[in-house]
């Protein structure tokens, strides 16, 4: 998917974040270093909004239950094979945030998601 307009630059302040739908999919906004990142909104644990949540340290804390993820690579502090999903971010000449969302696969049937794990292949 090429990337898709999201949310103007001057609409993100720093140390906020901003919850956009781009194709069906729920993406956390915010400025991490002056640069705009984008994440999934979505915590895998518990389904939370992660724009509820409390962005400090290039973190994002989720509302429900604490976990804390990087802006940056996604990962959970403290347990980095637990993560959200990163998404490319670049602003346009007209000061928008473009955000390149891939085309979302089918979630695996439990089957599939069981024979993954035995493989030890990622279960996300």
């Amino acid at each position: 998917m090429p990337f898709a307009r999201a949310l103007p630059l001057a609409d993100l302040p720093p140390g906020e974040a901003r919850r956009v739908v781009v194709d069906d999919q729920a993406v956390l906004l915010c400025l991490v270093d002056g640069l705009p990142r984008a994440v999934s909104d979505v915590c895998p644990h518990n389904g939370a909004q992660l724009s509820d949540g409390l962005i400090r340290d290039g973190c994002v804390t989720c509302p429900s239950h604490l976990w804390r993820f990087s802006l940056v690579d996604g990962t959970r502090q403290g347990t980095p094979e637990v993560r959200v999903r990163v998404y490319d971010v670049r602003v346009d000449s007209q000061g928008w945030i473009e955000v390149d969302v891939p085309e979302q696969q089918a979630p695996r049937s439990l089957r599939e998601t069981l024979i993954a794990h035995a493989r030890g292949e990622s279960v996300d």
